[in-house]
């Protein structure tokens, strides 16, 4: 939830076109993320919820990571903490897959 708020909140201070561009991708896949979460959650079979959470971190940061590239942020320390942020559900997710897996065996 502290991602998917904080994308939102920063795309408020991006320039007109990277708001409706990246900006809007950006706060699709964090939204996107949220509910996969949620949906990993709910259900019992749990590996391909988290294989595709874990894949579609590693397209946000991409997408984070494309948008520093085009100076979309305002600052240095909004990309850094969008980063921060996103490699930490990452590695959240990656470990969740990792011990579903070793649980499943």
């Amino acid at each position: 939830m502290e991602f998917c708020v904080y994308i939102e909140t920063i795309v408020k201070s991006f320039e007109k076109y990277n708001k409706y561009t990246i900006g809007g991708d950006l706060r699709e896949y964090s939204k996107e993320i949220l509910f996969m979460i949620h949906r990993v959650n709910m259900h019992e079979d749990k590996r391909e919820g988290l294989v595709l959470l874990r894949d579609k971190c590693e397209e946000t940061k991409i997408l984070i990571q494309l948008s520093y590239e085009l100076k979309a942020f305002k600052s240095f320390k909004q990309f850094e903490e969008s980063s921060k942020l996103i490699v930490a559900i990452c590695k959240q997710s990656q470990a969740w897959l990792n011990h579903y897996a070793r649980v499943v065996k």
